[in-house]
């Protein structure tokens, strides 16, 4: 079994359908996985409760009150009663296949990092997933009426407990931490494994409702006046990572038909050798030369 921890935003408006909706599709999962709900967004422990989860008010959050990822990860390690923890956005739904392919990797590996991408689509009711033609009902229309995501939006991050060790203070919900953490993954000899073709996720479509991620309301102007990456809290994210960014096209495992497989694509080997000096700088001069090598004779 796994632990799935998320910190959602206000369980108001359209986010109080989709991340019940949300919710309600971990749960359904199975009655045993452990969720745990980090923060005090109005409506969290409301819930939390309906779907039988821990609710944890208490996280160290950015002075605009946004959770800290540090924070969320070290707890989530301390309270977690499974060996596999999956943190994952709050307005993803997960299909019924993710607890499989969850089992795939972590028999294939001591360590990893499991991502994928997701289908983002337009869901503004509530859906029980635990009334069978609801359930089919959505999924078909998920089939007609979802689009594949680019390789930079990852949603869930699946890893074994006590993993990352010390993390770096990112604000949640701003740019830079999800690239981070794939980069983290590489540099650390972590295998990532991009279950996309596997495990189809979905996103449920909203407005950036600034104001429900932050608890002084006299801020939400300043934010409105920049794009989220030229935030203060989008400066901070890029002050941290320092470029050290990589997407889904850096993973360098793949599940397909139920295997781990390494990825061995000319398109990801040459990509790769252009990663490389961003993974491991102090090799930076020999990869060069070796891809110029290669390059010149492959």
């Amino acid at each position: 079994m796994i632990t799935l921890f998320a910190t959602p935003k206000n369980f108001t408006g359209i986010f109080k359908i989709i991340q019940l909706n949300a919710l309600r599709s971990w749960r359904a999962l199975s009655p045993d996985i452990q969720i745990i709900i980090f923060g005090d967004s109005e409506g969290s422990r409301e819930a939390a409760d309906e779907i039988q989860a821990e609710y944890i008010e208490d996280v160290q959050c950015s002075p605009r009150g946004v959770p800290i990822l540090s924070d969320l990860f070290r707890k989530a390690d301390k309270l977690a009663k499974y060996p596999i923890l999956t943190f994952i956005n709050s307005d993803i739904i997960l299909p019924d296949n993710f607890l499989m392919n969850v089992d795939i990797s972590s028999k294939a590996f001591t360590k990893f990092l499991m991502v994928g991408h997701r289908w983002d689509m337009d869901v503004d009711t509530l859906i029980n997933f635990n009334i069978k033609t609801e359930y089919n009902l959505f999924w078909e229309r998920v089939k007609t009426d979802s689009n594949k995501h680019a390789c930079t939006g990852i949603d869930y991050f699946v890893y074994k407990r006590n993993q990352w060790g010390k993390l770096p203070d990112f604000v949640i919900g701003r740019p830079g931490y999800d690239n981070w953490l794939i980069w983290k993954a590489r540099r650390s000899l972590i295998p990532v494994v991009d279950a996309s073709e596997s495990v189809k996720v979905i996103h449920q479509n909203h407005y950036y409702n600034l104001k429900n991620t932050i608890k002084n309301p006299s801020l939400v102007q300043d934010y409105k006046s920049h794009p989220m990456l030229n935030s203060i809290e989008g400066k901070i994210n890029k002050k941290l990572h320092k470029g050290r960014t990589l997407n889904l096209l850096d993973a360098n495992y793949k599940i397909i038909d139920g295997e781990i497989n390494k990825n061995i694509s000319k398109e990801f080997i040459i990509r790769n050798l252009h990663r490389l000096p961003i993974i491991f700088p102090e090799f930076s001069i020999p990869i060069k030369i070796y891809r110029r090598l290669y390059k010149q004779f492959f």
